[in-house]
């Protein structure tokens, strides 16, 4: 079930990577780099307990729920 703080990661006709909220047109962030948008939508999604939902290049859409938006409690 798709919420409404979900956070979409897709790629548009110039290849940037765009990251967006369901539902609304203009964008949160744009970059060249599909891991810095996964990553910023990572965050945004985590903080507010939302899934990040990626749509790949061949057109496959991946859901990552929350609880698998973990970050590591400590660096060693």
């Amino acid at each position: 079930m798709m919420g409404a703080n979900d956070v979409h990661v897709s790629q548009d006709r110039s290849n940037a990577w765009l990251v967006t909220e369901r539902g609304r047109r203009s964008e949160m962030a744009r970059y060249r780099m599909r891991e810095h948008a996964m990553a910023f939508a990572r965050a945004v999604a985590y903080g507010r307990r939302a899934e990040m939902i990626v749509h790949e290049i061949d057109g496959s859409v991946v859901r990552h729920a929350r609880s698998t938006l973990t970050y590591p409690t400590s660096l060693s």
